[in-house]
């Protein structure tokens, strides 16, 4: 059963410890708590992690997100994938250099997210790659990760709260 306080609380909380502006949250909470109800159960899909190695599914993410321009997801992005102990080199290669000095494998899937965030054709040797570097369930979770860091910026852009969303300097 929804728990429209609970959900309050664990805004709150995101909200202080990120230091992530959550007013798209609060106002789907307020106009409407069964959609936020929907979107809550969304969010695990955001952050899954099975199989898919740390470097390789927050390459994808953070790639992702910085494509869609959305300046406060990128840096949440990045505060969570250092938390999660990702190398800051990694990070700072992913943001600032657009993958250059990235080892092979996760240069490779720097491009071929950018490839499925722009949709556009990806070329047989890039998937060849890709199946190479990584098994088909890394590849399932790679493509929720993807897929994932669309619905934040669409919401917030629906919403009329993208100024959020706007450009700001990344701190790694």
């Amino acid at each position: 059963m929804f728990d429209e306080k609970k959900s309050l609380e664990t805004i709150a909380f995101f909200k202080a410890h990120y230091h992530y502006d959550t007013t798209y949250m609060e106002e789907m909470l307020e106009a409407s708590p069964q959609s936020y109800e929907v979107f809550e159960n969304f969010l695990p899909m955001a952050t899954f992690a099975n199989k898919a190695p740390l470097d390789a599914l927050s390459v994808a993410r953070i790639t992702a997100i910085v494509n869609e321009d959305c300046g406060t997801c990128a840096q949440l992005y990045v505060d969570l994938a250092l938390e999660a102990g990702l190398d800051k080199e990694i990070v700072k290669e992913v943001v600032f250099n657009e993958g250059k000095n990235l080892p092979a494998p996760l240069k490779d899937l720097y491009d071929f997210t950018l490839c499925v965030s722009n949709n556009e054709s990806i070329d047989a040797s890039l998937y060849a790659k890709m199946s190479e570097h990584y098994s088909k369930e890394v590849l399932v979770e790679i493509s929720l990760a993807i897929a994932a860091t669309k619905v934040f910026p669409t919401i917030k852009r629906v919403l009329n709260l993208a100024q959020s969303c706007s450009l700001i300097k990344i701190k790694v």
